[in-house]
């Protein structure tokens, strides 16, 4: 079904809306893991022409949501080794990411860390999801280290649509908790504290995507 055309804005670039649109559909799993589409079929969908469409699938691939191939464009699968793959590399740099960031917390840190604390528990699991986001944002900007920002913002999309699709009540909120005190233990620099919550996110993660391995 075609989409209203995306028009340009004050504030994002066509590709940057057309980036957003087609995270979310992937990410919500609105277009189902494992579909071919063509670049045609994309403009489409999203009303938008073929140059920031194209510009926003490179992007999209380079953060693993889309693969390019001769019959079109691939939605992956889920995948359970690949999120394994994923959580080995994010237990290091999430770490390294709170204990730089209690290095070098601001108070503009504290004070978006303490406006994200506010709002989580008012949310429901669809908009907890885009707190994630939000919050990987806040932390990793934190840190004041640009690789550990492109690291963390590579594999979230791909994370998040896995958590997404087959995440239970109980899994949310455990999650959600262990989210919080991260975030409260760097806002009060504790750098054993936020380690630790890592550590049991992490873990907590792991056990979760183990359940769906093939």
């Amino acid at each position: 079904m075609q989409q209203n055309k995306i028009k340009k804005s004050k504030t994002q670039t066509i590709t940057e809306q057309v980036y957003e649109q087609l995270e979310h559909k992937i990410v919500f799993c609105e277009i189902e893991p494992g579909s071919i589409l063509t670049e045609k079929e994309i403009c489409t969908m999203i009303g938008a022409g073929r140059t920031p469409v194209h510009e926003a699938l490179l992007l999209l691939s380079r953060r693993f949501l889309v693969n390019f191939s001769k019959v079109g464009i691939m939605i992956p699968d889920m995948n359970s080794s690949v999120q394994l793959q994923l959580l080995e590399m994010r237990r290091p740099i999430l770490k390294t990411c709170v204990e730089c960031a209690i290095q070098r917390l601001t108070q503009v840190d504290k004070d978006n860390i303490e406006e994200l604390l506010v709002d989580v528990d008012d949310l429901d699991d669809h908009e907890f999801l885009n707190w994630l986001e939000l919050r990987q944002e806040v932390l990793s900007k934190a840190s004041k280290n640009f690789f550990i920002y492109e690291e963390l913002r590579n594999v979230q999309g791909l994370s998040r649509r896995f958590w997404h699709y087959y995440a239970k009540k109980e899994d949310n909120i455990v999650v959600r908790e262990l989210h919080k005190k991260i975030l409260q233990a760097v806002f009060d620099e504790n750098k054993n504290d936020a380690v630790k919550y890592v550590d049991e996110i992490i873990d907590y993660i792991e056990n979760f995507v183990k359940k769906y391995s093939i």
